[in-house]
Formats: C-alpha cells, structure tokens, sequence
C-alpha cells in the first residue's frame, strides 16, 4: 500500500483537530460551519468559573536554579605518567624555542575528559599523590607529584579538591606542610582533608555556583602506618575521629544547601564495599551527609541511596576507582565519572540532587606503560582495548570485560554504556545507541 506523505498526513491532523474543536459547544464560525449557541446555563457555569478563577489566581511558579557536578577517583600519578609529561615537554620546547613551557605537560593525558570537566560546574577529584613542589618527584611506594601536576588539575576546573587518602604523609610532616602551603596559595577551589591547625580544620570549605551552595570536607582512614609528630600543629581528618566527623559534617550542613563528603575507605582492589563502609555511610548520611564520593580501593564499587535519620535520600558512591595510573590489573585501569544534577528551590531553600549517572572512563596505554592516556567509554574503542599493555597482566582484558565488570558492579539505573557489545575477533564497528 503506498505512504501517505507528510505533507498530506499533516493536513488531515488538522482537519481532525478542526472537526474536535467544532463539535464544542461556541456560537464562533470555526471554517464556515455555524455551530449552535450556548444555552443560559453552560454560560452561567462559564461565567463562574471566570469569577472562580479571579479569585483563585494560578499558583507562582517557583524559582529554581541548578548545576551540575561531576566527580571523578584517584588521580595515582605513578612515574611512568610524570616521565611522560616531562618528555612531552621537552619535545614541545624543541619545536617552540621562544615560548616559554613548564617542566611538565600533562594535558595530552587528559584530553578526552576535559571537555566534561570544563563544563561542570562542581567538579571532584582525588589529588591521591602528593603535591609538595619542594620536594622531588617520585613513585610508589612514596609518592610526590610535580607541581605542575596540581596547576594543570587547578587548570582544568577540578575545583573540590580531597588530599586525604593513606599517601598524606609520604614526605613527613614537612611535605604535607609543604602540600598545604601549596594549595591554600591558590584561590581556584576549595581543598580539604588536611589542615594547617585545628582552627582551619574546623573551617568549613565551602563552593557556591549559580547560587547553590556545597558544603565540602573529606576524610582518610588509613595513612599507611605514618602519623604527625606529637607536637605538630597540622590536623588530619580521620574516619576513627567520628565526633570531629559529625561535627564538621553538622557545622557544613547550617552553612551550605547540600553537604558533600569525600571519604577515603575500603579495602583495595575489592569491587565491594566492607560493612565498615556501609556503616560509616549510614553515620555520615545521619549526621547531615547528601552526597558520599568513595576513594582508595582503586577499582569501582556500588552506588546506592540511603535513607537518612530525618528521611533525606543520600547518594552514596562507595568507589570511584582510579582516574588515571599505571597500575597493571585489568580492574585497575577502569574508573568511573559520577554526574549528577543539582537544582535549589531560592524561594524555600530546598536543595535536592537528581540524574544521577555514572559513565565509565579507561586507562589506556601501550606496552611498557607508553601513551598513557583517559577516554571515556563512548569514546574508547575495541581496538585500542586490544592493544592495551594491560592484557600482558589481564589476558582476558578487551572491550567487552570492560562492558561486562561495570555492568556486574553499577546499578543499570545509573550506568551509562553504549548498547552493543563487541568482540575482539574480527573486530567490529558498529553504531551504539546511548541509554
């Protein structure tokens, strides 16, 4: 049977819609049918619901602003990622004598999550390594990482920012002062987790965009055997100090619309999280927590709402796994970025977060830790996960052990991946439709 054209299709919904609009009672020619008047009643019952309407007028639409905020996990600098940067450096002084260029240039590692982290208006992440410029670069198992490092997260948009995780204290009390003196020099974002005294630990951290406002502080419960001099000034924020916690968490929540914690927990490289986690959720949500971002276990763990003591839903993201390292386990090399929407009723002050998703974000690199680079899943490829140098580790790694462990350990709900799954042979491309 042949089609009906648009064009023909769309004239016959207008006359469809005509011939309804005919058949209402109105004394108006509508294409030149004359229908009947309106008996005394129907305009008496017109005539009162005008009247009605006058003294009922239509409620006040309410004033609502949002943002979005996204979050990320570990950003493990490992000594492969700043030689890298070194090198890409040295390369572009080579052929732009007259410019003048840091030591270290760690965009091209980045580039592919960048652009969702200049267009965020909250933005988290885990600074896992050391920033203390006064100390040299190195590696596991101490970790300091180039200044540059910091001025390019800074840079990027990144602007709330957790130094609280087991690596704090790998250059002693004089490069965690050193860190400090770092980050409170810059006025980009709020940093949290470690403070110079306890003054500024009892100093909310506090973020406002498009007027909605975050309350903002992070925590460590482990710091890998290292403790402060007994007579240091400088303060850390331990999850085994549950009264400094739900004090800080409390005095966040009367100065702020919706109070972020970022806590560094878990057991590492475990995809759940232990009941000590579960149950320092629940502690954190009652004492005025809305949104929970989990770090250290360096793989992705679940992400669930919790009810709250008052009956607030709070997010709770066990683990956003690592950012970016050179770590050699497939698990290792999948992250997450957590996104979200934040909106604010300016005529109550309610606050709520909503679209909550989670897009999984790779590690790539070559053999030998060469070309080490972030994509997101939409933009990552089979072939690239068949050249990836962590299959020397993880020989089952492709693009579908990615597909397949995020979805065994993210809720469907939240997790966006494309539709199709691949094989690694023969390799094919294909259209995907995102969820």
């Amino acid at each position: 049977m042949a089609r009906i054209k648009p064009c023909i299709l769309l004239l016959l919904i207008v006359l469809l819609l005509t011939s309804c609009e005919t058949s209402k009672g109105t004394s108006k020619q509508k294409g030149g049918i004359e229908t009947e008047p309106a008996s005394e009643q129907t305009q008496a019952q017109s005539q009162s619901a005008k009247n009605q309407s006058k003294s009922n007028p239509k409620e006040k639409e309410p004033n609502i602003v949002s943002a979005n905020l996204i979050a990320v996990g570990d950003n493990l600098i490992h000594a492969p990622i700043y030689n890298q940067a070194e090198n890409r450096a040295k390369a572009a002084k080579l052929e732009n004598t007259n410019e003048e260029i840091p030591k270290y240039l760690f965009e091209n590692a980045y580039s592919e999550l960048l652009p969702f982290v200049k267009l965020a208006d909250f933005a988290f992440i885990n600074q896992e390594t050391l920033i203390a410029p006064s100390f040299p670069p190195s590696t596991y198992p101490r970790f300091c990482s180039p200044k540059e490092m910091g001025d390019f997260v800074l840079d990027s948009g990144f602007n709330m920012i957790s130094i609280a995780n087991n690596h704090m204290l790998d250059k002693g009390e004089a490069g965690l002062r050193d860190s400090l003196n770092y980050w409170s020099g810059q006025d980009k974002a709020v940093v949290s987790g470690a403070f110079f005294d306890e003054e500024d630990m009892n100093t909310i951290r506090v973020i406002e965009k498009n007027g909605i406002k975050l309350g903002f502080l992070a925590f460590a419960s482990s710091l890998n055997g290292l403790t402060l001099p007994v007579q240091s000034s400088l303060q850390i924020a331990y999850a085994s100090d549950e009264a400094q916690l739900e004090k800080m968490i409390k005095d966040a929540r009367a100065q702020s619309d919706l109070v972020v914690v970022s806590a560094h927990w878990g057991e590492e490289y475990e995809i759940k999280p232990n009941k000590r986690q579960t149950d320092m959720a629940q502690k954190l949500a009652d004492w005025g927590a809305d949104i929970i971002i989990g770090t250290h276990p360096h793989v992705l763990q679940t992400i669930e709402e919790l009810r709250a003591s008052d009956g607030r839903l709070v997010l709770v993201a066990y683990s956003l796994g690592n950012l970016i390292s050179s770590q050699n386990e497939g698990l290792r090399v999948i992250g997450g970025m957590l996104s979200m929407t934040i909106e604010k009723n300016l005529d109550t002050g309610e606050a709520q977060f909503s679209n909550v998703s989670l897009l999984p974000l790779v590690t790539n690199y070559g053999i030998g830790f060469t070309n080490i680079g972030i994509y997101p899943i939409t933009t990552y490829t089979p072939e690239l996960a068949s050249k990836h140098g962590v299959k020397r580790f993880t020989p089952g790694f492709n693009y579908n052990y990615i597909l397949k462990q995020t979805k065994q350990i993210i809720p469907a709900k939240y997790l966006i991946l494309p539709d199709t799954l691949y094989t690694d042979t023969p390799l094919r491309y294909k259209v995907w439709i995102m969820r």
